[in-house]
Order: C-alpha cells, then structure tokens, then sequence
C-alpha cells in the first residue's frame, strides 16, 4: 500500500499546515484517536528564527486538531534556556490561545534509556524525555532545511529534541566534544542513530513547513528560500521523502531515508508513495545544497549497507 502525503502551496504559512493536515483528515484522526498529543517543533537557534519552527506553523497545527478533542495538547522540546527560547519564537502565547501547555523535558526527573553508536560501532547509553516517549500521539513540526551531514532535515531528524541535552551529542558517536567530531564519522554515524532513534521514538505524524525554508549552510547558517508550501503525513519518511524531492533531491540519495526505506520505517521511494493536493513538480524549488555536499554523497562507502 502506498504512503499517502499530503502537499499544499499557498501564501499563508498557518492555513497551508492546516490544509495538509485536512487533505489526509482519516490518516491522521486515526493516530489522534482522542489520546493526548505532543507538539515537537525544531528549536535548534532561536537567535536565528530560520532555523526554527515558526509559531504560525504551530497555530495550523493546533487549527487542525481544534474539533477532535484530544485529550490535551502540548508543545515539547529539549532545548537551551527554555523559557528564553519559547518567548523569543512567539510559543509563550499558546497556552492563552489554545489552551495548550509548554513542556521543558529538562525540568523532568524520569527518563528512558535508549542505546546509540559511538564511532567504534559500540553501543552508548542515551536518554530519551519518558514524557514525549510516553505519548501516543507525537506530531513532528519541522522546518525544510539543508543540512551540513545528511542533506536535508526534517520531520525525522527533529525528534533529537527528545533527547536529553548533553546526548544530543551522541547522535554524532561522539562523549565529550564536539571536537571529536569529523565529517567522515559524521556522514557515517548519524544516519545509523537515526535509525536508531526513529525505532525507539517515531513521530506519528510528521509536518514540514516548507513556507520560508533554508538552503546553503543549513541547518542554522543558512539562507532562506521561499517555497510557500506545507507537507504532512502519518508516514514520516515519506514526508520527508516528499520534501527532498520537492527542494531539489533524490530521496533515495539521502543515506538515512534510503536506511528508513530499507528497514521499513516508512517509504522514501517516490513511486510508493501518493501525493495528495500539489504535485511536486508544481511547487518544487531546488535548494541550494550544503557547502559540503560532494562530501556528504559519500556515504554510500562510508557506512554499512544497512544499519546495525
């Protein structure tokens, strides 16, 4: 059976989130189902608001899910300085608006344990937010953006955020510093976490605002590009598939769908999937990729032909 994605183009960022959402209604009432729902927006600079989830991106979701009555509503993140970070992005408005709730994971004592690779393929402990791994319902709200490693990142790559702070370092095999980290390892490593994480963690729902993306050095240097589109799908690979086909690349040629696709996470090869609303080749924009991108493409001999 194919994945189903819904594509909208539009000048209204909340109302293109909001329409997706309505295009594939039935996936996604079945994975709301009434149960509490968890907001997961990309917080990775709020300095740099591009490389954030946007509010309005948020207020879409929330339109959406306004009369299936879940059982609660809440925006989650991992992120420095929290409080800081939520009223720079404009969140601290939610809760009067929508009557939803601001979790800081950080502040929580509980946590899961979950295992990732470090560079000498040996297992790591890391630890995921029990309360976002609790949840039945987790709603990735991503932002379109070129990475410096993997390409692209989007709804699959946001749910770092539900990782502990100081382990976020760890998707790259890395313990102590970021000074550890090479491209090679990198380009090889994460992708095998991801994988990881994507098992341990899903979101059920993942939505891509590709309204203002950013292209270039992303995933916080950057530089914005307009697309005016929005993507959601209760197959988050494909999601993401949808918008790496949409800002200029070959999903199969990004080595953690390609992985996602192998080891049956979701579909990332255009041909199983069904685009609802736009066609990609109606709104698509090609991205100007990473800096580094030559080296990224390199993946195919670095890592292993599936992960472990």
């Amino acid at each position: 059976m194919k994945s189903r994605v819904a594509l909208v183009k539009g000048d209204d960022r909340r109302d293109n989130i909001r329409r997706a959402m309505e295009l594939i209604r039935e996936d996604l009432v079945s994975k709301i189902n009434g149960e509490a729902v968890i907001i997961k927006p990309n917080c990775l600079q709020p300095p740099v608001p591009l490389s954030c989830t946007h509010v309005d991106a948020l207020r879409g979701i929330m339109d959406f899910l306004a009369d299936l009555s879940p059982e609660s509503v809440a925006v989650a993140e991992t992120c420095r300085d929290f409080e800081q970070s939520f009223q720079r992005l404009g969140y601290t408005s939610l809760p009067e608006e929508y009557g939803a709730s601001l979790i800081d994971p950080m502040a929580e004592d509980d946590w899961v344990t979950m295992h990732l690779l470090d560079k000498e393929y040996q297992e790591m402990e890391a630890r995921i937010s029990r309360t976002m791994l609790d949840c039945k319902c987790r709603i990735s709200a991503a932002v379109a953006k070129t990475h410096d490693v993997i390409t692209l990142t989007a709804s699959w790559k946001n749910m770092m955020g539900a990782l502990a702070s100081h382990d976020k370092l760890k998707m790259h095999g890395c313990l102590h510093s970021h000074r550890e980290r090479t491209l090679e390892s990198d380009i090889e490593i994460i992708p095998q976490n991801l994988v990881r994480l994507a098992k341990f963690i899903p979101p059920h729902i993942g939505v891509i605002d590709g309204f203002i993306g950013m292209e270039g050095n992303g995933p916080a240097r950057g530089n914005e590009k307009y697309l005016g589109i929005a993507i959601a799908s209760a197959d988050f690979v494909a999601a993401d598939a949808v918008c790496a086909k949409a800002t200029g690349f070959e999903p199969m040629e990004i080595s953690y769908l390609y992985y996602g696709h192998q080891v049956g996470l979701g579909k990332a090869a255009l041909d199983e999937i069904e685009i609802i609303g736009e066609s990609i080749e109606s709104v698509a924009g090609r991205f100007v990729p990473h800096e580094r991108y030559p080296a990224q493409q390199r993946w195919r001999e670095l890592a292993p032909a599936l992960p472990r």
